[in-house]
């Protein structure tokens, strides 16, 4: 049984004439799969995710996802912070915005977090201003035992004294998720926690093996990018007609896809009801 990426190649070489790999291998056809994965992304903005980033102690840039392509919009305690880029900052307050600071505990019950910095060439990379900060101790300890140093975060538990610590287990926690009345839970968030949302580009496959989370639907599409890049790099005249044939065509494909996806697909009558005063 052949694979999904097998199928989408051989539904190209029907087009390309070499279904005996005879001038694009596997590997040339599965770098233009990448190319238009990525294409797909950066164009309809369609692949969304949320993640919940901790605010942590003296910290004031945060680590963001691979495969971010950008940030719609960031929110701190239920409430969203102004998106900013640093030469805004730069431009609107002191030279040294990124020295001020605030006490953790206060930004977390006040709500003192004013902005969110975001640069789209750093784009995993997020800031916050003014920088969380207070007492380091009260949050971490490190205590000498047999193995050498142990580390923890008090009212949490170490699952074993030997190797690197995993993980933190609360045991509060349990019966949350044991009683959820609205399915399996998914993550826990916390108050001093910053939740961002942003468009991504979806993995990408190493081999003709993977798994693709790119919706079958993309086929046709994946299938017109493949052979339009393997035939626009043949210097053949009648082969570049034809790649602009298939660019023309996985454009098509791209723009249906992303309007069916933008567009409300229940008819405003269903929101509809109109009273008949008499009966």
């Amino acid at each position: 049984m052949t694979t999904r990426i097998e199928d989408i190649f051989l539904l190209a070489r029907d087009t390309l004439n070499d279904h005996k790999k005879e001038r694009w291998s596997d590997d040339t056809l599965l770098r233009n799969l990448r190319m238009a994965i990525k294409d797909i992304a950066k164009q309809t903005g369609l692949f969304k995710n949320i993640v919940i980033v901790p605010l942590i102690n003296g910290h004031s840039v945060y680590k963001l996802p691979d495969g971010i392509l950008s940030l719609s919009h960031v929110t701190f305690n239920q409430e969203l912070l102004p998106l900013r880029s640093s030469g805004w900052m730069l431009h609107n307050y002191q030279p040294d915005w990124r020295t001020e600071t605030v006490d953790l505990t206060d930004a977390l019950d006040q709500n003192l977090l004013e902005q969110a910095i975001y640069d789209e060439q750093k784009r995993k990379q997020l800031a916050v201003y003014p920088r969380p900060f207070g007492d380091m101790i009260e949050w971490y300890i490190s205590v000498p035992d047999a193995y050498g140093l142990v580390g923890g975060i008090p009212e949490y538990t170490q699952p074993t004294a030997y190797g690197v610590i995993a993980e933190l287990v609360d045991a509060d926690f349990a019966e949350d998720i044991q009683d959820s009345a609205y399915g399996v839970v998914t993550a826990i968030a916390e108050q001093g926690s910053l939740t961002v949302y942003f468009t991504e580009c979806p993995p990408l496959p190493d081999t003709i093996n993977d798994t693709m989370s790119i919706d079958e639907c993309f086929d046709p599409a994946l299938k017109f990018y493949i052979c339009g890049m393997a035939l626009r790099n043949d210097l053949d005249a009648i082969n570049r007609q034809m790649a602009s044939e298939e660019f023309t065509l996985y454009k098509r494909d791209v723009e249906a896809i992303t309007e069916l996806a933008h567009t409300d697909s229940v008819d405003p009558q269903a929101f509809e009801s109109h009273y008949n005063p008499l009966g």
